[in-house]
């Protein structure tokens, strides 16, 4: 890899994890800010508004998780960078395709091995 290329990767996914952070940041204030019920107090909500309110809960949980799993795969691929794994398989070894890396900058496998691990996991009811 070119120092060129690498700088441009460096650049890219630390933009991608400031990003990132400043995004967690956010919905995490929104949901500590806000218990999904709009300021109603609990008890004077009815039994479809709760539920409503639970769901917005769950979403912005999820939502949260997500992004620290992104988080999590960026600061990765900084570290695999740095190391001079980036771009490589880390289930054969192959190079990881422009293309894929450019779609998910976070990829840690070919697409074919990925492929192949989501079969597996498939066929085991995973």
């Amino acid at each position: 890899m070119t120092d060129e290329r690498y700088e441009q990767l460096q650049q890219m996914l630390e933009a991608r994890l400031r990003e990132l952070e400043r995004e967690l940041k956010l919905k995490l204030r929104d949901v500590r800010s806000n218990d999904g019920y709009g300021g109603e107090m609990r008890a004077g909500l009815d039994t479809a508004g709760t539920a409503d309110a639970d769901l917005r809960q769950d979403l912005g949980i999820a939502v949260l998780e997500m992004k620290v799993a992104a988080l999590r795969g960026a600061r990765d691929a900084l570290a695999r960078l740095a190391s001079g794994a980036y771009g490589y398989c880390a289930e054969c070894g192959g190079q990881i395709s422009e293309k894929r890396l450019k779609a998910y900058p976070f990829a840690v496998r070919c697409r074919e091995c990925e492929e192949e691990i989501i079969e597996r996991r498939s066929r085991q009811g995973v």
